[in-house]
């Protein structure tokens, strides 16, 4: 199954209807696909959704719409004039500032539609602020339209034809219909744990896995987990 027309097709095979029948006509089969695919993509935050969007920065301005395309608080990285700002949660980020008003610690949070950076900007500038977050995915408004899953992960179309079925057989078998929507959560369970996984698996430079104290920072240091390899070595 590559595309929505293929995912209808076996909806309508396994709800064992005839063509348009007045029960499920083409366009319900239709809607029941993309309803599925939106849960199983709002559900989850699927790497092939991830993606950078550029805006600019407002002298004075600590608080920026969130790209339209993005979904509500999946930015996870953010960088302003080239330097990459820590993300925080955003009570912890209010808290912060509260405690450290001058501080000029570069951090950012989202709150709804809407990220926060800190320290303020004190310069308008072009582009100059990029922010990856999760996208939204196509409304498979064709019956040519593929999903994230189509070409890679292709046993996530066998779970949006489950979590269809199982949406349109909840009032003709409940049983049957929570059987069928459990196992299309497993399936897509499973795609994102292998995803996670092999995202993990790639080691980061530079960075601690333990708080181990730096015996070679000078006697007043209190430094952690923070050993030049590159010097070491």
């Amino acid at each position: 199954m590559r595309t929505r027309a293929d995912m209808e097709t076996e909806l309508l095979a396994r709800l064992q209807v005839a063509n348009n029948s007045s029960m499920f006509p083409s366009t319900r089969l239709t809607t029941l696909i993309q309803n599925a695919y939106q849960w199983a993509t709002t559900t989850w935050v699927w790497t092939d959704l991830v993606n950078g969007k550029f805006t600019s920065s407002v002298a004075n301005n600590e608080y920026y719409d969130y790209p339209a395309d993005f979904r509500s608080n999946t930015i996870m990285r953010l960088e302003l004039d080239g330097v990459s700002y820590d993300r925080k949660a955003f009570e912890d980020y209010l808290a912060y500032k509260e405690r450290n008003p001058s501080d000029q610690y570069k951090m950012f949070a989202s709150y709804g539609r809407y990220y926060f950076i800190h320290p303020t900007p004190s310069a308008s500038g072009t582009n100059n602020i990029t922010v990856w977050g999760s996208l939204m995915a196509d409304t498979l408004t064709l019956s040519t339209s593929t999903t994230i899953f189509t070409d890679n992960k292709v046993e996530g179309n066998e779970a949006l034809v489950k979590k269809a079925l199982a949406v349109a057989l909840t009032r003709i078998d409940k049983n049957l219909a929570k059987v069928e929507e459990q196992e299309a959560i497993s399936l897509l369970t499973k795609i994102y744990v292998d995803e996670k996984a092999a995202t993990q698996r790639d080691q980061r430079i530079q960075h601690p896995k333990f708080g181990i104290p730096d015996y070679y920072a000078g006697r007043y240091k209190t430094v952690y987990g923070n050993f030049n390899l590159e010097e070491i070595i």
